[in-house]
């Protein structure tokens, strides 16, 4: 144990992603304390709607995290926060998830290409592919992206709409399955713009139930904020790239 959390250290790094302090007690990503607090962010999901599911709260502990999985290159944060929330261990979205007809096809919201060269991974495909594996679900990309919208966290509901209106389109294969429930998948929920959209875009006559599982309900009156500090992350990594050029 001692010589793996070691390694630990030396991939990861021994500085909390929650607090910032160092430690040689990560999980491999937060302290003790910070550990402790995510678990008890994870006893308050939120419901924005009757088809909707947030596993968290958007909090300053769980805000860092999610952009550390969008911004900071640590993919292994998705399925460390799904396992970590009440998506498992007989957690309340866990309970609604088995009350849903089975089995449960997670489809990721689709990254625009741009983006996700920028990146090198959709953080929603992570997610729905760790979600499939604690309810033995599938992960289905039935959507794909035809624009590149502008970050929706600087815009009002009405805009957000407009924003991504039009933006998904359907990819089903050519035999679809006629029983269970499909769940879209996304990181963060705020008005349930982008989300929407992709359920639009499956058509008035799909035939299967559609819900919504997001890591993050963002706070509308708080997006400000998370504008703020997603600009931040953007042009830090701009700079990381240009060094890399020079």
């Amino acid at each position: 144990m001692g010589v793996l959390r070691t390694v630990a250290n030396f991939v990861f790094g021994m500085e909390c992603l929650g607090c910032g302090s160092s430690s040689e007690r990560l999980d491999p990503w937060l302290c003790p304390a910070c550990a402790a607090e995510l678990v008890r962010e994870s006893c308050s999901p939120k419901f924005p709607n009757d088809d909707a599911f947030c596993l968290f709260p958007m909090r300053p502990l769980t805000r860092k995290l999610v952009h550390a999985l969008k911004y900071r290159n640590i993919p292994g944060l998705a399925s460390y926060l799904v396992r970590h929330s009440s998506a498992v261990k007989q957690g309340m979205v866990a309970q609604e998830l088995l009350m849903l007809a089975q089995p449960l096809y997670f489809v990721p919201v689709p990254l625009h290409r741009a983006r996700y060269r920028e990146r090198g991974y959709n953080q929603a495909e992570l997610l729905a592919a760790a979600l499939a594996t604690a309810t033995e679900g599938k992960v289905c990309r039935w959507l794909k992206r035809k624009t590149f919208v502008v970050s929706q966290t600087k815009l009002s509901k009405e805009e957000r709409e407009v924003n991504v209106a039009g933006a998904f389109v359907a990819n089903f294969p050519r035999k679809m399955p006629t029983r269970g429930t499909v769940v879209v998948v996304d990181d963060v929920f705020t008005t349930g713009a982008t989300t929407s959209a992709c359920m639009a875009a499956f058509g008035t006559e799909f035939p299967l139930p559609l819900k919504v599982c997001t890591l993050i309900y963002d706070e509308p009156a708080s997006a400000a904020a998370d504008f703020a500090a997603d600009c931040r992350a953007d042009w830090d990594g701009f700079r990381r790239i240009r060094n890399a050029e020079v």
